[in-house]
């Protein structure tokens, strides 16, 4: 059920639970806020008690023609409620502010001054606050040389951002690693990869927000081992939206660039990267690269937003280069296999082949091998996406069937980047491969997106297996390594 009228500029972002105790407080301080130009999504998530009636009479009464009032007649939670309902209506305003159903706004000039600052470039500002027992948060300014995930978590209530900023946050990262919504800690999986995205922010260092931490339906109040305001629901899923790889660098300063979205060699090309672990180690790799393998440019250069980093190019070279590897297999995504085509041509004795699982996927990277000049290089066998089970885990992966039973490989990569929200595609990656590997000794490298992806992989692995090193990280910094034989 949902009531729309028209939208402000200024989106307030409201998701409500039983909050019938705080409904009308809430919307009374929004109410107070000298910047008068905003529009108020209104999300109840299910209530049992009275919180939707509370909400639609004051939305009607404070905010006639600015409101949207929507009931979810089953519970979402609030990260599914970003991608169900925020989502969709963020292309109307220019910047979004979150306020919880019971919580309040005690600074009535915040919007306004905050309106000030996207007027004036920001993309995202933020403020400190304080709970309903007068304890202050520990909220503060972000260095913008250094990437925010390695700074914590700084920028809780109150959090606002530009709404264009969101049009880039993909669906999986408001997921865990199963593929279900986030089923808490989702101010943080909202937040992050916003900021991500620019270094182009602001604290405003007052206590402009009331959180109520004394809410018995909160995470913290329901949780006897909760630390603080911290349930271990939310903390488990706070460590797993950390370790996801951050959204690529839109808008920043040379320096903030330079620390979190590429690296220039001494030669003035450029490498992109996400996740460096160090930026000076990544420096380093990719000098010793670009001389080493020039054709590395040529690859970076089709290959887009879905660069591997210096360090996980280094690493494959060391596979290659090493004479271990001479029979080499790629499955999954086209970067990764145009960046292997690169360090084969620049190797010697080397084969490489590349698994597909789709005719769409095999054009694709037969355009980006055309374009970079290494169609010569690779060999592409064009199969279909099968259904494999392992245990109880089921997940797509390229059927290995249209490769000779014959064939064996040294060294397989397996890129399950672009397939990993289709469920635990790492998981099933080393049975569905196993007959084609070399038994006499080989290097199975899988890169994934999250690390807690790998980590399930291996926790399945070991109980299928023995013999085997398992090495997390091993593909400079990310993804799992598997050694064989």
């Amino acid at each position: 059920m949902s009531e729309n009228t028209q939208s402000g500029k200024a989106l307030i972002y409201m998701t409500a639970r039983n909050c019938e105790m705080y409904a009308a407080a809430s919307l009374a301080s929004l109410a107070r806020q000298t910047h008068d130009n905003l529009h108020v999504l209104y999300i109840d998530d299910a209530s049992e008690d009275a919180t939707g009636d509370i909400a639609r009479r004051y939305l009607r009464e404070l905010f006639p023609g600015k409101h949207s009032y929507i009931r979810n007649e089953s519970q979402f939670g609030k990260a599914r409620n970003v991608w169900e309902h925020l989502v969709p209506r963020a292309k109307d305003a220019e910047f979004i502010a979150v306020l919880d159903g019971d919580d309040q706004l005690v600074d009535f000039g915040i919007l306004e001054r905050m309106a000030q600052s996207y007027a004036a470039g920001r993309d995202v500002v933020w403020t400190n606050y304080i709970t309903d027992s007068g304890a202050v948060g520990g909220n503060g300014p972000l260095n913008p040389n250094i990437p925010p995930r390695q700074q914590g978590w700084k920028t809780s209530h109150f959090f606002t951002f530009r709404a264009s900023l969101l049009g880039n946050v993909p669906e999986r990262y408001l997921k865990d690693s199963t593929g279900a919504w986030f089923p808490a800690a989702c101010d943080i999986a909202l937040a992050f990869p916003i900021i991500d995205q620019t270094r182009e922010y602001e604290f405003i260092p007052v206590n402009a927000y009331r959180y109520t931490a004394t809410n018995p339906y909160s995470h913290h109040n329901l949780d006897p081992t909760s630390q603080g305001l911290n349930s271990a629901v939310q903390q488990r899923c706070a460590q797993e939206i950390l370790h996801k790889p951050p959204l690529p660098l839109v808008k920043g300063g040379r320096d903030a660039q330079a620390a979190a979205g590429s690296i220039e060699t001494s030669s003035g090309a450029q490498l992109a990267r996400f996740a460096e672990p160090s930026a000076v180690w990544g420096e380093k790799a990719a000098d010793l690269l670009v001389v080493a393998c020039p054709t590395l440019l040529d690859a970076q250069a089709v290959v887009g937003g879905s660069s591997l980093t210096p360090m996980q190019v280094w690493t494959l070279w060391q596979f290659i280069s090493s004479g271990r590897s001479n029979r080499i297999l790629h499955v999954g995504a086209a970067s990764s296999a145009v960046f292997l085509a690169a360090l084969t041509a620049a190797a010697q004795g080397v084969t490489l082949t590349c698994l597909t699982s789709s005719s769409e996927q095999a054009e694709r990277l037969s355009a980006k091998l055309a374009v970079s000049g290494f169609s010569s290089v690779a060999e592409i066998v064009e199969a279909t996406s099968a259904s494999v089970t392992v245990g109880s885990v089921t997940a797509p992966f390229a059927d290995t069937k249209a490769l000779s039973s014959e064939a064996k490989f040294d060294l397989v990569i397996v890129d399950v980047r672009e397939e990993e929200a289709e469920g635990n595609c790492a998981s099933v990656s080393l049975p569905a491969i196993a007959p084609l590997l070399e038994p006499a000794g080989f290097r199975l490298g899988v890169l994934t997106r999250e690390r807690a992806s790998a980590e399930f992989a291996v926790d399945g692995w070991r109980r299928l297996s023995s013999g085997l090193k398992f090495c997390l990280d091993g593909i400079g910094g990310t993804g799992l390594v598997v050694v064989g034989g």
